[in-house]
């Protein structure tokens, strides 16, 4: 990892409001993300997976759980801002293209309309995708991107992994709430290969489904590399995507 890329995920991930950034490993000892889902989805974006955020209400945690998977984006994928009128300026052939977020709502960072459509052109070219919506359902995120911004529908499914938080006791819908005292947890995870439509794989009650497709040795090298880092004191978000490169490149020579 260069120091561009450093500097890119030390401004991503500086909390605001005095806040403290959390990484994967905060969301698993929070119980936001259970040990196995956490290694599914490590697995999945390790092997190119584009993953939007999701939930309805601002201050749940969609920022902070999208940025906690970046550690495991493929080290040769270049990590990068995904700003308007700028999406398509790429000079690298493969990258992982971040978004503030996804919506017609200021900041001027916000993807939407002709931006939002250059965006997922890039999933649709082989770029990893990342950003985060303010919605509460799968069907909600399509709409909004397929009928109002009017997204090719195979462009769509270049996302693999839709994410769906919750905060405990509190209802679905828009504004901005206090999630710091009530703990966040995912409740729904869909994926597509890209071929079919989204499957629901993870439910909150059910976790992880039997029919939930994945690399069962490759889990299971993400979930030894969890596991030690719950246990390595080292775990920011820049510290773990370097572990977790030579983490891969061992797997890779053993397998």
């Amino acid at each position: 990892m260069n120091q561009r890329e450093i500097k890119l995920l030390q401004d991503l991930c500086t909390p605001r409001r005095g806040e403290r950034a959390f990484s994967i490993v905060d969301l698993i000892q929070k119980k936001t993300i259970p040990l196995d889902l956490a290694a599914f989805l490590a697995s999945k974006v390790a092997l190119g997976a584009s993953w939007i955020v999701c939930s309805g209400p601002g201050g749940v945690g969609k920022t902070t759980t999208m940025r906690s998977l970046l550690p495991f984006a493929p080290a040769d994928r270049r990590l990068g801002l995904a700003l308007p009128n700028k999406v398509l300026d790429l000079r690298f052939e493969q990258g992982c293209l971040i978004s503030n977020e996804l919506s017609d709502h200021p900041p001027p960072t916000y993807l939407w309309d002709q931006d939002l459509r250059d965006f997922f052109e890039l999933g649709s070219r082989g770029h990893q995708i990342v950003g985060n919506m303010h919605v509460d359902h799968l069907d909600q995120a399509r709409s909004e991107v397929v009928d109002v911004n009017g997204v090719p529908e195979r462009h769509f499914r270049s996302v693999n992994l839709f994410l769906f938080l919750r905060l405990q006791g509190h209802g679905l819908g828009q504004g901005r709430v206090d999630g710091s005292r009530k703990r966040r947890f995912v409740q729904e995870v869909y994926y597509t290969d890209g071929a079919l439509g989204h499957e629901r794989v993870y439910t909150a009650r059910r976790g992880l489904l039997p029919d939930a497709p994945g690399d069962e040795a490759h889990e299971t090298m993400c979930t030894d590399f969890l596991q030690d880092a719950l246990t390595n004191r080292k775990k920011s978000t820049i510290e773990l995507r370097q572990r977790f490169a030579g983490w891969a490149s061992n797997y890779a020579t053993d397998y």
